[in-house]
């Protein structure tokens, strides 16, 4: 009960205390309450025992707002029981509801009444010192006006002082899971998920006294069998079926798929179940003493850790997470990034981290969140290492190709000292040894290489600023690219190459103020060019556009009709011709940081001009474009700023 906040029971304390210390009498409480996220006005008797608060009768909480409904919506509770010596027993109803309503109202045996539309979540059933017993029913209902207008969820089960019992029953909207329990609470026979939708059967589990022996899905009118258990278990363990026991099946199912049992439709339905009696749990367990969360029970093998082995196991833990915080830093070094674009010697060894966290690192890291979840005394280490290494454990040579140069291999630092080969809780260590002591290892000599040209923090600020500009140019360049002509390929590539040529220059420079000022630039430049891509990626479009803007209504007498026909025909042949053309030769001859500012205004503004020359008297102009063919005069005459000298 320390949970609980009772207003007045503090005040009774304080005036009798010494009586009631001793008190057996049942004392009422009628206030507000709040049990977790649960705020409402409750009605209750209980007693103090030796200090102990103990709830003890009928017991009654509740909240509705019809002010909050009239607004904006309003949620509703109703725990109703009865304790007895802080225990939950018998009857016990929960309602939780979420509506709106319409505000329309209409008067009944002088009473108004109001529709509404929402949700209502409801949980019956009897409980004996806190554990369910006899028939549960969980339900929840679509509602709509007043009415049930949709079953979303109902679960059925049958329970004995808590243990589940005989069948059960789980709809949810479009499917049906029944299966059934031996009287200890085992899983037993065939627990089949139908569905309303599909042509019956979805999938099925095939329990024997617990033991899941294989599962059946349907997946389009073809049955597909995945093997679990299928020999007796010899020394087996009795568990709960959890996501514990999904990540169990995961890793022994005899079938290399790509079926997960934790995706499986059945056990979406239980997992869903659970987390109505979840919801219940939580606040019984609030209340007073609980054991309300249903064990469906089910059976593993055995396989015990010694105490040797889970100081190696625990090892492995410490020797991981140091080396997964240094191959972060690593990997994550903006500096180390920078230096590996010029020096392929940074290049190799950033890669061996790379590969070493995903050959050692992150199967070490599902084998010790298993250890850490007690999983791997339910498996044998052969089906361990198989699961999470499935084509064979890595070996200690690892090859990186780099660049143009070939491949070069990575053999280990005192690779003959670690024995990696046997599938033992040894073995696991020696894994998480080796790792460590070459991510160290490698981080020793990157450290270094990078203590000597250390930046300081501007620099790295700012060298995160390069990265992140020139990857979204990259990225822009590659997705842009597709369904252009020819023309603009070349130009796309020409930009890739200028923006490469200027990070490689910026990483070969030392420490100086003139890195710092070129870095600068090089974020602005970086910028222009992903603002110069986007525009030429707009181009074809953009003369799609002029082409349909310079068309005009024409009579045409021969025909007796109206006739589009292109006007102006001198300005969007200067434009689509010459213009456009000398913009892209002058990226693909000239385009440098220092100009490329002035070609996405060109770009730009040509296109703008175009659009408002349309509807301006040219005439003047056009009889100046007859026979025009320098791009600069063009420019001039557009009265436009121009790149640089006319073409030759």
């Amino acid at each position: 009960m320390n949970n609980l906040d009772f207003r007045n029971i503090a005040v009774v304390l304080l005036t009798s205390f010494s009586f009631l210390a001793h008190c057996q009498q049942n004392i009422t409480f009628n206030d507000s309450l709040q049990i977790g996220k649960y705020k409402g006005v409750a009605k209750f008797e209980y007693k103090i025992i030796e200090s102990d608060t103990l709830l003890d009768g009928p017991f009654l909480m509740r909240r509705s707002s019809l002010g909050a409904l009239l607004k904006n919506g309003d949620y509703s509770f109703l725990f109703k029981g009865n304790f007895k010596d802080n225990y939950p027993s018998g009857y016990w109803d929960f309602e939780f509801g979420k509506f709106q309503s319409d505000s329309i109202t209409k008067v009944l045996d002088y009473q108004y009444l109001l529709n509404i539309t929402g949700t209502q979540e409801s949980a019956r059933g009897e409980l004996i010192n806190g554990r369910p017993n006899g028939i549960w029913s969980i339900e929840k209902n679509e509602i709509e006006d007043s009415k049930i207008n949709r079953t979303l969820f109902k679960s059925t089960i049958d329970f004995k002082d808590g243990v589940p019992q005989k069948s059960f029953r789980i709809e949810n909207d479009g499917s049906t899971l029944v299966g059934r329990f031996l009287r200890n609470g085992l899983a037993h026979d065939e627990w089949t998920l139908y569905s309303e939708n599909d042509i019956g059967l979805v999938e099925s589990w095939f329990f024997t006294n617990g033991r899941l022996r294989k599962v059946e899905t349907n997946v389009e009118g073809e049955l597909n069998t995945v093997d679990f258990y299928t020999k007796e278990i010899l020394d087996p363990k009795t568990i709960i079926l959890d996501e514990n026991y999904l990540k169990i099946l995961n890793i022994i199912k005899k079938t290399k798929d790509t079926f997960n049992l934790s995706q499986s439709p059945i056990n979406t339905t239980l997992k869903e179940n659970s987390a109505y009696y979840r919801k219940i749990d939580e606040i019984l367990s609030k209340l007073g003493k609980s054991a309300f969360y249903p064990k469906f029970k089910v059976k593993v093998p055995y396989y015990p850790l010694d105490s040797m082995q889970s100081v190696l196991l625990d090892s492995a833990k410490v020797l991981y997470k140091k080396s997964r915080q240094v191959s972060e830093s690593l990997l994550g070094n903006t500096q180390l990034n920078i230096l590996k674009m010029a020096d392929d010697n940074a290049l190799f060894f950033h890669s061996v981290v790379d590969e070493i966290s995903k050959r050692f690192l992150d199967p070490l890291a599902e084998i010790l969140e298993y250890h850490e979840s007690n999983i791997l005394q339910y498996v044998s280490l052969d089906e361990l290492v198989s699961h999470v290494w499935p084509d064979g454990k890595p070996s200690d040579q690892i090859i990186i190709n780099v660049k143009e140069k070939g491949s070069r291999t990575f053999r280990g630092f005192r690779a003959t000292n670690f024995n990696i080969n046997e599938n033992s809780a040894t073995a696991i260590h020696e894994m998480a040894s080796y790792a460590f002591t070459n991510i160290d290892s490698i981080h020793g000599i990157l450290n270094e290489r990078l203590t000597k040209d250390k930046r300081q923090q501007e620099f790295i600020a700012l060298e995160e600023q390069i990265i992140a500009q020139v990857n979204q140019l990259n990225k822009d360049l590659d997705s842009l690219v597709e369904g252009l002509p020819q023309r603009y390929l070349q130009v796309f590539d020409k930009i890739k190459s200028i923006a490469n040529e200027n990070l490689s220059e910026y990483s070969k420079m030392n420490e100086t103020p003139a890195k710092r000022e070129l870095g600068t630039q090089l974020v602005n430049c970086f910028k222009s060019m992903d603002a110069l891509t986007k525009a030429l990626a707009q181009q074809p479009s953009r003369a799609k556009d002029i082409e349909d803007k310079y068309q005009d209504a024409i009579w045409n007498p021969f025909m007796a009709t109206i006739m589009n026909e292109e006007i102006k025909k001198r300005i969007t042949t200067a434009y689509q011709k010459i213009l456009v053309p000398h913009i892209l030769n002058s990226i693909k001859k000239d385009l440098g940081c220092d100009n490329v500012d002035k070609m996405v205004l060109l770009l730009n503004n040509a296109h703008l001009r175009m659009l408002e020359m349309r509807d301006e008297d040219t005439s003047r102009l056009e009889r100046k474009l007859k026979r025009e063919q320098d791009p600069l005069v063009i420019i001039q005459l557009f009265n436009l700023e121009p790149l640089g000298q006319t073409e030759q």
